[in-house]
């Protein structure tokens, strides 16, 4: 064996195996999902439209559960499926629907548009009684 033949056959196998390599390193590269772009899903956003007057929105509480049962009927029809709640779930979204109505009765009162807002923006600001001589004599 001579060594320009050795020299041959070492750069011929070192071009085999980079050619070897790029074509795993492409088929890989290829396997892997694009990115899209394109948002879908909820991060679209959603249209609401109000709820027709015919329907009927009640929470039920069965006792045999121990779970509330939240049902939209039109008549004696379920147009939804019905949600279920634990009462912990239950009591968690009345707090959060209180708090939502009474943030909304402030802005509305606030903003003075509604009948009966001239009564309701006496109550925004908090009244304080401090039973304290000493703060009686400074203010």
């Amino acid at each position: 064996m001579n060594i320009t033949n050795y020299s041959c056959n070492k750069s011929i196998k070192t071009y085999v195996a980079l050619i070897v390599l790029l074509l795993l390193s492409a088929i890989v590269w290829a396997q892997q999902p694009a990115q899209d772009s394109t948002k879908t899903g909820f991060s679209l956003g959603t249209i609401k439209f109000p709820k027709p007057n015919g329907v009927e929105s009640k929470y039920t509480y069965d006792p045999i559960t121990d779970r509330y049962i939240y049902t939209e009927k039109i008549g004696e029809f379920n147009i939804n499926y019905p949600i279920i709640l634990t009462p912990k779930e239950f009591k968690a979204l009345v707090a959060k629907e209180n708090l939502k109505n009474y943030y909304k009765d402030k802005i509305d009162a606030f903003d003075g548009k509604k009948k009966g807002a001239e009564d309701e923006q006496k109550n925004l600001l908090p009244e304080f009684y401090v039973n304290s001589g000493f703060f009686e004599t400074i203010f």
